[in-house]
């Protein structure tokens, strides 16, 4: 036994050498800080005693099964959605019903009216008329047409202005309302009024439903104005929506003319027929644009290839083509000659490989398109085709690519050619004589590639789109009540069922679309059926497509500075999910690519025990931790479903063995009003679903909290059942049909659905924090030590979502609650709910919990931190409306139960850091004592949290360094030495939804291309000889052939002229010095660890890292853990000392741009992400015998038709009939 002691004593000398009064004068320092503090925390939040209370409530602890938790979740959801795609199939039936029914010869009159959403006056309730900035074409002017409207505020539309007994018509501004089809599809479809109110009032979480036609006329419900603060561009042919619903999965590539003949006007046409086609284009298709004149190379270097239709690469494929210097210098010469055989070899070689997974001879194959954008062939090129777009299968001849042909220009020759290029591959053939053609001719080649599908006969399957932006909801429009809200909560799904003209079809020997039935589901309200309280805090739910991107996730940016981020909707899952494999930018380890493998696949299965690196606080902070990943597949939808639970806490919860009955069975059974518990200070978490009405409207409660005690009113008087589900089990087997799915199950207008677990746990939580938070408790001493800090405010949060405070010095800012839940202070500004009221998801609730994980008795004290990212532009202070700085302090309340434990709430206080300033000088600067923290004396003194940013420092009275600093930043060699002693550790995380300045561009304008003087002065004269020579044989046209931004609209002769055109678009001009000054990149960011096991773990009581003294790169140094905190204790000789040259410098918190990233504006570092799996989605039609019979390719679109061509067709299609498909 001796010799033990003996070797204690020994251990400890050696450890600790003398001399140590240093380390034990701040190991002092740092135990009374500690001591203090933990006294105060326990005397403002009484966690002990609610730790008792608990127990008393007899609550226990229930181990939660991920695999359970998401199944549930995917039940009701998958309901939902299934209510959804069962509207839709109501709305698609209805319109080929009353489409085939409808004739459009027996309209005989004039006396036809609709809701024009652009034209039709329309009434507010209050009795005022909706102002139009403008009076609108001349047609607009006679109103016999247009219904007058009336409008009233509906909270479940957002408090849009709406009109829910009508649907409003929104007709593009190149589309004439009178003309033929237009008017018809006006007509025939004014009768979905009566299915869209049915389906409404049998799912009343139906948001906008539409109807858009094959003639670009969109009937929406409910109706409302259209916004016309700007110009009007819209065209629901071009939308995601429409597009993927009759088209499916693509492979594109287009041949852009770059010849020396395409110049001026033709140039220009060409660029917004290109335009167009790429609008045209989604995330499930892939494309690639290539130029050629006498070569053929791709309009993007890095894009070779395919690479995949996102927003942020057609953007840059069209930007690439866009010339600079008001138009006059394009980035891709126009000189030469074209030689289209090599462009033509060059698109059917690339297209041959990406099919080779592909059965040409399936009829559900894979869709590959050419598309050829000129102004001229040299001959109809029949031995290409013959080579490289014909496939042999079982003795039958294949035309496995369509060619589509867009022929530019007014005066063209060799017309018979670029026809018979498109007709002998089951294309489309069109000539663009005008800019204003452009939209209507694009959108010809839609039908084309939906014939296949129309033939078929089946019943087409609902598709869904990636992510988008409701933008009635946005700043954009301005009409909403949520305009302010993060852009994030506005994303939709749509889901859209193609609709065919079988009237139409059968008179006229096609295949031809009718429109697109559809409806939009906020994801939002996934979200809210993913039972975020139960996946508890640290948890989430996230939903991924089957090209991997992100519809839903907690980290999923939308918008940055006000405006929506091109690749909002391209976010890949990969992007934000960050493991800790210690892989470098865009490097993905096994275990991710496994995992999102798994997501996209649809696979239903768990990955548990893996090491992430969780960051929060806007990734400012981190952890190093291990998450269980459990998901599945969305029935009945491309997507699929996840969680993530952390391990060590995420997998119990909060049990309450003794059912409440005062939340389930009412006052009348026990007695006790359970408003009771709610009649001062709260908030409940607002994004969660306690008990909501099914229609809001009648229902409408000013926020979160009078809308739950609404119902905790009526349940003290046993007046409702919260069993009551939003959705009850329903079957999925039954066959659906109009009789049976379509309205007729109406629901009341008092109907309501409540989430009867979470409603249980908040009246819970609400009776346990009463007694605690109604006032405080405490004696003079606790009032006097409180004072002493400048205690504001204490707090509780807990796992239902409910936030209490209490102000101890402040009364007028303590509220109290009405018999109405409505609630009242003295205090007119923001208190601390209003501030906090996210419970589970605020920062302080995070940590603490997090901390607990280190060390079970200790507080977290945090300051608020600066935005380091300078391309944030709103970035506010860490100081508080007195110049102050707010230091929040927070415990987290972990309650035991055996040998489990569940995170049951958080509690904390808010104090000032002034007086804390004070507290920390009078302990570390007492008179007579050599080591003392002085702004003249001889050391430097910090307080830094785990994550190495300052919460309290003392320096030199002219010292620049701040609050909230990084450590590293104020004195990196003492932060190196404690990388070096394990006392620190960073890791490295990647945000791939930044934002650079062009100024990072490492080579600026890459794309961009230089001519030498002589090459300058050539290409002007060239210029000027080929204008000069287009005005001379066009001089009757020759306003809208020289420069097309000055162009003023005709009317063309070609049989699709219409009478309202849009805004002529001007010529892009980019430069470095353009309005946008970012684009995007990826950020590389070092954060940081504190080892406090180093110290909470060791031998010695509170040990002491140091260096008494100065090395050739660290000073003096002494620093040990603040008991009962996450604080760091720092005290630093000031010296001055000189560090030798070579010193490693730690690097910093700032963000910084990776290498890769920045080489140029195109995002060439993104297109891995377009090589990773892909799930194929499903009912893909490519190609069906009978299409063969149908002749139309575009040749009628001339006034004069060649006849010889037609015959010379015809024998050729005899000919190759038997064999050919």
């Amino acid at each position: 036994m001796k010799h033990k002691y003996l070797l204690i004593i020994t251990l400890v000398f050696l450890l600790e050498p003398i001399p140590a009064w240093r380390s034990d004068t701040v190991k002092e320092w740092a135990r009374t800080l500690g001591d203090e503090m933990w006294r105060l925390s326990e005397s403002l939040t009484k966690s002990d005693q609610i730790r008792i209370k608990y127990k008393q409530m007899n609550a226990s602890v229930k181990k939660k099964d991920g695999k359970q938790i998401l199944e549930s979740s995917l039940q009701s959801v998958s309901t939902m959605l299934m209510r959804k795609i069962n509207a839709v199939k109501c709305i698609h039936a209805t319109a080929e019903r009353l489409a085939y029914d409808f004739n459009f010869t027996e309209v005989k009159n004039d006396s036809y009216s609709y809701c024009s959403a652009k034209y039709s006056d329309f009434m507010y309730e209050d009795g005022s008329q909706l102002d139009r900035l403008d009076e609108g074409p001349e047609f607009a002017k006679n109103k016999s047409h247009f219904m007058n409207m009336t409008l009233e505020k509906d909270s479940h539309f957002y408090d849009i202005s709406v009109n829910t007994n009508m649907s409003c018509i929104h007709v593009p501004t190149n589309i004439y309302y009178k003309e033929k089809d237009a008017l018809n599809a006006i007509l025939w479809s004014k009768s979905l009024n009566e299915i869209f109110i049915k389906n409404y009032n049998s799912d009343p979480s139906l948001v906008w439903q539409y109807f858009g036609s094959s003639h670009g006329i969109l009937r929406f419900y409910p109706g409302m104005p259209w916004n016309m603060k700007e110009v009007d561009t819209y065209d629901c042919r071009v939308k995601s929506w429409y597009i993927e619903a009759a088209t499916c999965s693509k492979d594109v590539i287009i041949l852009f003319d770059v010849s020396g003949s395409m110049t001026g006007f033709k140039n220009y046409v060409a660029r917004r027929t290109l335009e167009s086609l790429l609008a045209t284009l989604s995330n499930n298709d892939y494309v690639n644009v290539y130029t050629f004149k006498a070569n053929t190379s791709e309009v993007v270097s890095c894009f070779v290839g395919l690479v995949q239709a996102t927003p942020e690469n057609l953007s840059t494929i069209s930007d690439t083509l866009e010339p600079t210097d008001n138009g006059k210098k394009h980035k891709v010469p126009l000189e030469g000659n074209a030689n289209l055989t090599e462009a033509y070899i060059r698109a059917f070689t690339t297209l041959k490989e990406r099919r080779q997974h592909c059965n040409v001879s399936n009829s559900q194959g894979c869709n590959q398109l050419v598309m050829l954008i000129t102004d001229y062939v040299p001959g109809n090129l029949t031995e290409v085709f013959e080579e490289y777009n014909r496939e042999v299968v079982g003795g039958k001849t294949y035309i496995p690519v369509r060619v589509f042909t867009y022929l530019i220009g007014k005066e063209v020759t060799n017309v018979r050619e670029i026809q018979w290029m498109a007709c002998l591959n089951r294309g489309f053939f069109v000539h663009i004589h005008s800019v204003e053609e452009v939209q209507q001719q694009v959108l010809k080649y839609i039908n084309v590639i939906a014939r296949p599908m129309i033939l078929a006969g089946d019943e087409p399957p609902p598709t869904w789109t990636h992510a988008n932006i409701d933008y009635t909801r946005t700043v954009k429009w301005d009409v909403s009540r949520d305009v302010s809200t993060p852009d994030e909560d506005k994303l939709v799904t749509s889901v859209a069922i193609p609709a065919f003209d079988y009237n139409y079809n059968e008179h006229h020997n096609d295949a031809r679309l009718l429109g697109v039935a559809g409806t939009d589901v906020p994801i939002d309200s996934i979200a809210k059926l993913a039972q975020p309280h139960q996946l508890g805090v640290n948890g989430y739910s996230f939903i991924v497509s089957n090209n991997g991107y992100l519809l839903l996730h907690p980290l999923l940016i939308t918008t940055i500075n006000g405006e929506l981020q091109e690749n909002y909707n391209s976010v890949d899952f990969v992007e934000v999910e960050q493991v800790d494999d210690g892989k470098g930018p865009r490097e993905l380890g096994d275990q991710i690519k496994e995992l999102r493998v798994n997501l996209v696949d649809g696979t239903d299965g768990n990955m548990t025990n893996v090491k992430v690196l969780f960051h929060y606080d806007n990734m400012r902070r981190i952890a190093r931790v291990k998450h269980d990943y459990f998901f599945n597949k969305l029935e009945g939808t491309p997507f699929s479903m996840g969680i993530s639970l952390p391990m060590g806490y995420g997998d119990t919860e909060l049990m309450l063995k003794d059912n409440p009955l005062e939340a389930k069975q009412g006052q009348e059974l026990i007695g006790v009003n359970v408003t009771s518990y709610f009649n001062f200070t709260y908030r409940v978490h607002p994004d969660w679903v306690y008990c909501k009405y099914h229609y809001l409207e009648g229902h409408e409660s000013e926020n979160a909290e009078v809308e739950i005690f609404k119902f905790l009113v009526n349940l003290s008087k046993n007046k409702i059942d919260i069993t009551k589900k939003q959705y009850g089990e329903e079957s999925q087997d039954i066959p659906f049909s109009v009789e049976t799915h379509c309205g007729t199950t109406p629901l009341g207008k008092d109907d309501y659905y409540c989430n009867e677990d979470l409603v249980k746990q908040l009246v819970f939580d609400a009776k346990l924090s009463t007694p605690y938070f109604r006032d405080w408790q405490a004696t003079a001493e606790e009032r006097e030590l409180a004072r002493k800090y400048s205690v504001s405010v204490r707090f509780i949060a807990t796992s239902s979502g409910l936030t209490r405070w209490h102000y101890i010095f402040d009364d007028e800012k303590n509220e109290k609650v009405n018999e109405q839940g409505i609630r009242e202070k003295d205090y007119a500004g923001k208190v601390f709910g209003d501030q906090y009221h996210n419970a589970i998801e605020e920062t302080w609730y995070k940590a603490a919990v997090l901390q607990h994980m280190i060390s079970k008795e200790s507080l977290v004290i945090a300051t608020p931190l600066p935005i380091l990212d300078t391309t944030i532009s709103s970035r506010p202070s860490i100081r508080n409306e007195e110049n102050d700085i707010t230091i929040t302090a927070s415990y987290a309340i972990f309650y035991k139960d055996g040998n489990s434990e569940t995170p049951a709430g958080v509690v904390g206080f808010q104090f000032l850091y002034s007086n804390f300033y004070e507290i920390f000088q009078n302990i570390t600067n007492k008179d007579g004592d050599e080591l003392a923290c002085d702004n003249d004396g001889n050391y430097d003194c910090y307080l830094i949290d785990s994550s190495g940013y300052i919460v309290v420092l003392v320096e030199e009275t002219d010292s620049k360094h701040n609050v909230g600093d990084f450590f590293g930043l104020v004195n990196p060699y003492v932060l190196q030495s404690f990388i070096e002693k394990n006392i620190f550790e960073y890791v490295e995380v990647f945000n791939y939804q930044a934002l650079c300045p062009l100024s990072a561009l490492s080579v600026q304008n890459s794309a961009w291309s230089f001519d030498s003087v002589f090459g300058v002065i050539s290409s002007l004269i060239k210029w000027l000889f080929t204008e000069a020579f287009l005005i001379i044989f066009d001089f009757g046209n020759w306003k809208d052939s020289v420069y097309a931004a000055t162009m003023e609209p005709f009317v063309s002769d070609s049989e699709e002229t219409t009478t309202a055109y849009p805004e002529i678009k001007e010529n892009k001009t980019i430069s470095p010095a353009e309005d946008n000054h970012f684009f995007s990149c990826d950020h590389s960011i070092k954060l940081y660890i504190l080892n406090q096991s180093y110290f909470l773990n060791s031998m010695i009581l509170s040990p002491v890292v140091y260096e008494e003294e100065a090395g050739d790169c660290t000073p003096p140094y002494w620093a040990t853990l603040v008991p009962k905190t996450n604080l760091l204790l720092v005290v630093v000789e000031r010296g001055p000392f000189r560090f030798d040259s070579n010193c490693t410098i730690p690097p910093n918190t700032i963000p910084i741009a990776t290498r890769d990233s920045t080489t140029s504006r195109e995002p060439c570092h993104k297109l891995d992400l377009g090589r990773l799996p892909r799930r194929r989605l499903e009912g893909c039609y490519t190609y069906h015998d009978k299409e063969r019979n149908i002749t139309a390719c575009g040749m009628g679109s001339l006034a004069k038709a060649n006849t010889i061509l037609l015959v010379a067709i015809a024998l050729m299609s005899l000919l190759r009939s038997n064999n050919i498909t």
